[in-house]
């Protein structure tokens, strides 16, 4: 038997030893930002924490990551896709990623502490040394975050790499951790905005707005419009607590009153609600959510013609699939490819080709607003002369609001403005006014008018009422019925469409 040789020697591994000690090693999700380009998937890292030589707390994330910050979309898909962008691995404070993600962008973290033995904590330890010393070229499609943290992952869980995907993605590396069976506790920082948020819809308005005025007037007897010992009071003081927070984080409050109100509010929570707590719901574990890749076919009727329709997303999702896990109705739809087949002809066209679309529909509450918008870029439809489907190049963006009327219900305006190219450059405007109504059994509707005032370049605008139901099966599978009326010049025209989608 070889005898096991020392490391005392090693500088390096014993000042990391002893700078980041790991008593508990845990994954983290942070969620995902669809305003930042560098943030649309999320972000997964390493949370390793312990108590150190002299007995303090000490927190530590490791991350891999590459610089994104930047709003030149084109630049940073070709650099990271075609030639690669430098990797940087880092070891840092955690609280600086709590600071950065949950106060300055209002992103919620999962932490998922990991089931490892002493054996298993040393061995990755030994690894995320041994990493320190390599040099790392960032690609989005194949070495990104997760790719680097399934890896490592590895170590503990070889598993987790038998299950291969298009583009490996933050919320890949949490479920497989999951299926793993390494997941042994999971704790959720949400952000103020979040609580905020999360608490003001299960209270009665009124309430609601008597803890906003309240704290606004940083007034601490709001909890006398309820029982002392009652649910509603003790949601009352959280609430309170959320948005006192919110308003600090916002630096519409002094570091003096957020302190001096948060310390009462926490006397009242001790003296009348010793033992209660808010807890994050599930419904939102990243764990949970759909896969993020799908292929889809389907038939559809336009004009007297048959076409069948092929599509592929690699990644992310759309505003028809199931959003439970989000907190707002949201789309993200990277290299989004189909086409179409006239069943009569045997002609083959590009159905679309979106590069990169996004669209969050984040209802506005009193506390602390919220805006709606949409981007996209690619190939995609508008209306020709005849009300047919035409393919053009659209740079399109806008923003709006949503509203929340009932809690499965939320109704919408954007606003969109774009250029378009087919055969010539062109300007547009496209107004939409939605509604999408979450269904009993696995079901979701929505229902939008739009009006595009310069289709495919002409002067004659066009006005579309769609409806889509869709209906989600197990398996991953989901159905959709698409129905459409366009109106143009005294002309409509309708289009019918049967679609099934698989998503693994």
């Amino acid at each position: 038997m070889v005898p096991e040789l020392s490391l005392a020697h090693c500088d390096d591994l014993q000042e990391f030893l002893r700078r980041a000690p790991a008593d508990r090693i845990s994954l983290v999700f942070a969620s995902e930002n669809l305003a930042q380009p560098s943030s649309m998937m999320g972000h997964v890292f390493l949370k390793v924490d312990g108590l150190d030589a002299k007995g303090i707390q000490r927190d530590h994330a490791i991350s891999f990551f590459t610089d994104a910050a930047t709003f030149n979309l084109p630049k940073l898909m070709f650099d990271s896709l075609v030639v690669g962008k430098k990797g940087y691995f880092a070891l840092s404070p955690y609280a600086e990623e709590v600071m950065q993600y949950v106060m300055r962008e209002q992103r919620t973290l999962w932490e998922y502490e990991l089931r490892l033995d002493t054996d298993q904590r040393m061995l990755l330890r030994y690894h995320l040394i041994e990493l320190k010393q390599s040099s790392f070229t960032y690609f989005f499609h194949r070495h990104n975050c997760a790719t680097l943290i399934k890896h490592i992952l590895a170590l503990a869980a070889p598993e987790v790499l038998r299950q291969r995907s298009w583009i490996d993605t933050p919320k890949d590396v949490v479920k497989l951790a999951d299926q793993a069976g390494v997941v042994a506790d999971t704790t959720v920082r949400a952000p103020s905005r979040w609580r905020v948020r999360t608490i003001d819809a299960v209270l009665p308005g009124q309430l609601s707005s008597q803890v906003r005025r309240d704290v606004q007037a940083l007034r601490t007897d709001f909890v006398k419009f309820s029982e002392p010992a009652s649910h509603q009071a003790h949601l009352s003081i959280e609430l309170a607590g959320a948005y006192n927070e919110h308003l600090h984080e916002k630096g519409e409050r002094s570091v003096a009153d957020w302190q001096t109100y948060r310390d009462v509010l926490a006397g009242q929570l001790s003296q009348a609600h010793a033992g209660l707590s808010v807890e994050a719901t599930s419904r939102k574990n990243p764990s949970e959510s759909p896969q993020d890749s799908q292929v889809r076919a389907g038939l559809k009727h336009q004009h007297g013609r048959r076409y069948l329709t092929l599509g592929v997303l690699p990644v992310s999702h759309t505003m028809d699939d199931d959003n439970e896990q989000y907190f707002g109705e949201s789309e993200l739809r990277l290299f989004d490819a189909g086409l179409t087949l006239d069943l009569a002809s045997g002609r083959v066209g590009l159905d679309r080709f979106t590069v990169y679309a996004a669209k969050s529909v984040l209802s506005r509450d009193a506390f602390t607003g919220g805006w709606s918008g949409q981007f996209k870029v690619g190939w995609e439809h508008q209306a020709d002369r005849s009300l047919d489907d035409r393919t053009a190049f659209l740079f399109e963006g806008g923003l709006g609001v949503a509203y929340r009327p009932w809690p499965d219900i939320d109704v919408y305006a954007l606003f969109n403005a774009g250029l378009g190219a087919r055969q010539r450059a062109y300007a547009y405007l496209n107004p939409v006014i939605g509604a999408v109504v979450r269904e009993v059994y696995g079901m979701k509707s929505q229902l939008t008018v739009s009006h595009v005032d310069r289709p495919l370049g002409r002067e004659d605008g066009v006005t579309e009422l769609a409806f889509t139901q869709s209906k989600y099966l197990d398996g991953g599978f989901t159905l959709m019925l698409q129905l459409s009326r366009r109106f143009a010049s005294g002309r409509q025209a309708d289009t019918v469409s049967a679609t099934v989608k698989r998503l693994f």
